[in-house]
């Protein structure tokens, strides 16, 4: 969470900056707003995806379909049992 905080900051700071030297007159600061919160924003989805691989979700993941659908036919058998289903 400070990481993501940290980019934004540091995109701002960069937004800003750009914005404030290219301020007299210049036709293409619009352009570079856009392209530099394009770049934070994709900086902090990578962030997001490497994290994910590295913490090991991408290892299994036909596993929790498999859980989810163990966990239903135990719940259907208990009801069964029970009279209710």
């Amino acid at each position: 969470m400070i990481m993501f905080i940290f980019l934004f900051v540091v995109g701002s700071i960069i937004a800003i900056r750009t914005v404030a030297y290219l301020e007299a007159g210049f036709e293409l600061k619009g352009f570079l707003v856009e392209v530099i919160s394009y770049i934070v924003a994709l900086t902090g989805w990578l962030t997001l995806f490497i994290y994910s691989y590295l913490k090991g979700d991408f290892k299994d993941i036909e596993g929790p379909k498999y859980e989810l659908l163990e966990r239903e036919e135990k719940i259907v058998e208990s009801e069964k049992k029970a009279g209710r289903y």
